[in-house]
């Protein structure tokens, strides 16, 4: 208790100021509790209303009341989660699909408007344009005749119809699955994330006439909008100027496609991706413009509020809903509504007030990487930007007075002086403070480090602010004068090519992108724990120092631990080779890290990817720690083993490429291994033939020996297949490539040389003639084919042929990793267990099912 002007004042705790912090604390907590207490979102929910009625009995006990409250928010939390994450009805669609396609006729209705996908510029294979949508499904057709159903379907048309709109009715026949999971390490798992979604079913239209359209589209005012306002936008950008007006569409309005693959990729790897979604500066920069041009026009303040909030609703509203569009929004309504009506406004507490709203929405959101992001950005933004500009301010105050001095400039240009002062160092604290508080979750969900993410935001932040008003201005004026398009989109692509061109330079900087494996999440949790104890208030001089020093301890720990556990753990032992076979689809790519340290591709190619690079092969080489690829040692001259070779020694300074001594003759009539070898001696990497005999070093006990094809063979591409013995101390895999009976008969001429542990199999596991007795000389433990989601003929007749080695596949087992130890051990680890490969549902991230010998 405190005297104020004679009158005791109750001291009144942090909680007491800030209740919504700590309800907004609570509840989360109960949403991550979710999954490990126990399922039962009934009892939950009669416990809520137990504490509830309690803490209403207990009114009059604070202390009491205030403990059942805290408890009832946390059960609100589990409650509310497990309901979302487990609880559908029983006509959901997802009871009606398998993991194997099915074929299936529904009527539904488009809730997202339909977009076209094309493969992006520079595809060496284009691939045929397709449509997708999101569909709420509201009937299905049985063996007893159209069934009421519910549940929204990711819905992809191989043929674009050219009439289909949001809001339209539909009735479909196509095949309806459940989506699948991640099938790699460090892959993004799309089904996890449909799921928290709500989307448990996806659905793949062939044709055109598969579909018929029931009625006229209904689409609600929103949709109207929404798709007035892109319409908009895109008048007057020529085809020439597609990418310009997909990025200003996506900076502005928050929308994805699939043509800003690769600038997508490079903001990622600067770590300026934020400037791509639409957050709070976003929604700040466009309201603050209208709030300034209504005080240009001499409206009241109050009145000039309104019309800004106004904006910022209908921007909410028009742009994609999304957690930073949805907390902008609430924020910048609870701001105005603070300034109107002349009340103090509370950060926290607004913040804390727009998570619960959110989550109470939509539970799931709080384990996205991009809810977190958001909310954890600006959490710390709110708590440390000030404290941070102040302590800058102190250091710096004494050498800024002697300048002033010295210069003797008058009071005008000393207080313009001051001002652009506290704007820099407000700018350059800010982006500090962001970027300490997103690393560990970027390192968590990315697993990487960008260096250069504080100097990329702050000099890209203006040309984002031109950018942002020039597509607001493109709107306006298309609206009113259309016939200018033209010059409007022209003005509005300026600042977008300009933004374009400055990523692309930080991308050429060393260290844009670090692989950083992931850390615990009991450290992400520890390093914010010391960054809030660097705020907590000391007196004594030896603390106070010691938590000036606890934010950079925070983040030395946060970088350097991983690098001892689990880069310790990632990388080979002196003694292990590892070989994964990647899940392509159809295709191959594997990938050896032996000892030595060096990354070296056996194949690298996909006809079901066009971008097996950003898609797979990176996002596997970045969870291993890998920036590098030393070699690539490439099959034969078909498209599916060397479709990703150009690009991927373009992005890892690749040192040498290796052939079959057949290949650049069966390339002659093949454009797209012709195209491979033209950018590959564009990159001066102009591969390198290897020949039977030859021995290519990996280590002290690592080397690969080729044994298949002669020069002089006169076989087809299929044959003429390098087949090698990749050895390690006493351990070996073959690899054979799309070999069939005229390369099988040959090598069994010297079954000796053909004895091995593992076989991958030939032709991705397809029967020949000689399959048989080639499996039988090369007497494995196990076999591994990489294939397709459906097998063919061949390939299930091959599985009868293996006699009583392991088999594996990578469409069921996802990838498959060899480890082989100087010693003679060796381990097999498929990337999804049996209940991950049998159910899309069922939890894939940790490998199970490993075989050792």
């Amino acid at each position: 208790m405190a005297a104020v002007g004679g009158k005791p004042r109750l001291a009144v705790s942090p909680s007491a100021r800030r209740p919504a912090v700590l309800a907004a604390g609570l509840f989360m907590i109960g949403i991550a509790l979710h999954d490990v207490a126990p399922h039962r979102p009934v009892v939950w929910i009669i416990l809520l209303i137990a504490f509830l009625a309690a803490a209403l009995f207990a009114f009059r006990a604070a202390f009491v009341c205030a403990v059942l409250i805290a408890l009832a928010t946390l059960v609100s939390g589990i409650a509310l989660a497990q309901s979302s994450a487990f609880f559908y009805p029983r006509n959901h669609v997802s009871a009606f699909a398998g993991d194997e396609p099915r074929l299936a006729m529904v009527e539904m209705k488009l809730i997202q408007p339909p977009r076209v996908i094309t493969t992006p510029p520079g595809a060496h294979r284009p691939l045929p344009p397709k449509q997708v949508t999101t569909g709420r499904i509201t009937r299905i057709k049985t063996w007893h005749g159209w069934t009421d159903a519910g549940g929204d379907v990711l819905v992809q048309i191989l043929v674009p119809h050219p009439r289909l709109t949001v809001g339209q009715t539909i009735r479909a026949l196509g095949m309806l699955q459940r989506p699948a999971p991640a099938m790699n390490p460090g892959q993004f798992d799309w089904a996890a994330y449909y799921r928290e979604q709500r989307i448990l079913a996806s659905m793949q239209i062939p044709d055109i006439g598969n579909i018929a359209l029931l009625g006229p589209p209904d689409p609600s005012p929103l949709d109207v909008l929404r798709e007035r306002t892109r319409r908009l936008l895109a008048m007057g950008f020529s085809e020439d100027r597609s990418l310009d007006h997909a990025l200003l569409r996506a900076l502005l309005l928050g929308d994805r496609d699939p043509e800003l693959r690769d600038v997508t990729e490079q903001f990622k790897r600067t770590g300026t991706s934020h400037h791509l979604a639409i957050s709070g500066m976003h929604v700040a920069v466009l309201g603050g413009f209208v709030l300034l041009v209504c005080r240009l026009f001499r409206l009241s303040p109050r009145a000039s509020v309104v019309v800004m909030t106004g904006f910022v609703i209908l921007y909410g509203a028009v742009a994609l809903p999304s957690p930073p569009v949805i907390r902008s929004v609430l924020l910048c309504i609870a701001f105005a509504f603070g300034l109107a009506t002349r009340r103090s406004v509370d950060a926290l507490q607004l913040l804390a007030v727009s998570v619960v709203a959110m989550l109470i929405y939509h539970p799931q959101d709080l384990f996205n990487a991009g809810f977190q992001l958001s909310f954890g950005t600006v959490l710390a933004l709110v708590i440390f930007t000030g404290p941070f500009v102040s302590f800058l301010r102190n250091e710096l105050k004494d050498e800024d007075a002697e300048a002033l001095a010295k210069l003797q400039r008058p009071q005008w240009a000393a207080a313009w002086w001051r001002w652009q002062e506290r704007a820099a160092l407000r700018v350059v604290a800010a982006s500090i403070v962001a970027w300490v508080a997103s690393m560990p979750l970027v390192a968590l969900h990315f697993e990487q480090l960008n260096t250069w993410a504080v100097a990329g935001g702050i000099i890209l932040a203006p040309f984002v602010f031109i950018a942002l008003l020039g597509g607001l201005f493109k709107v306006v004026l298309t609206l009113l004068w259309p016939a200018l398009a033209g010059w409007w989109a022209t003005m509005a692509a300026a600042p977008i090519g300009w933004m374009r061109g400055i990523v692309e330079w930080l991308t050429v900087l060393p260290g844009s992108a670090i692989p950083l494996p992931a850390p615990p999440v009991w450290m992400v949790f520890a390093f914010y724990v010391l960054l809030l104890i660097a705020m907590t208030p000391c007196s004594l001089p030896t603390l106070t120092w010691g938590k000036r020093c606890m934010p950079v301890t925070a983040c030395a720990a946060l970088l350097l631990a991983p690098f001892h556990t689990e880069i310790a753990r990632l990388r080979p032992s002196r003694d292990e080779l590892r070989v994964t076979l990647l899940h392509v689809g159809a295709g191959q790519c594997a990938v050896v890290e032996p000892p030595s340290g060096r990354t070296v591709l056996l194949d690298a190619g996909s006809t079901s990817l066009f971008d097996l690079v950003p898609k797979c092969l990176g996002p596997y080489l970045r969870h291993r720690g890998r920036t590098n690829v030393d070699t690539i040692l490439v099959s034969h001259a078909n498209y599916d083993h060397f479709s990703a070779v150009a690009d991927v020694a373009a992005a890892y300074d690749v040192r040498e490429v290796l052939v079959g001594s057949q290949f650049r003759r069966h390339a002659r009539d093949n454009p797209q291994a012709e195209a491979m070898l033209a950018a590959l001696d564009r990159l001066e990497r102009p591969p390198r033939g290897v020949s039977p005999g030859d021995v290519i070093p990996l280590g002290r006990e690592t080397s690969i020996h080729v044994l298949w094809p002669p020069a002089n063979a006169d076989v087809d591409a299929n044959n003429a297949s390098v087949v090698f013995l990749l050895r390690h101390g006493p351990r070996s895999v073959l690899f054979t490539g799309d070999i069939q009976d005229d390369a099988m008969r040959a090598l069994l001429r010297t079954p000796e040389l053909l004895r091995a542990d593992i076989l991958v199999a030939p032709h991705h596991g397809s029967a020949e003639r000689l399959s048989g007795d080639f499996v039988a000389a090369v007497n494995p433990s196990a076999v591994i084919s990489s294939n397709d989601r459906t097998l063919s003929q061949k390939q299930v007749r091959f599985e009868r042929m293996i006699g009583d080695a392991a088999s594996y596949r990578t469409h069921r087992s996802g990838a498959v990793t060899v480890t082989l130890h100087a010693g003679g051990a060796m381990r097999i680890e498929p990337y999804l267990s049996p209940a991950s490969s049998s159910s899309s549902l069922a939890s894939n991230r940790i490998p199970a099912q490993k075989t050792t010998w």
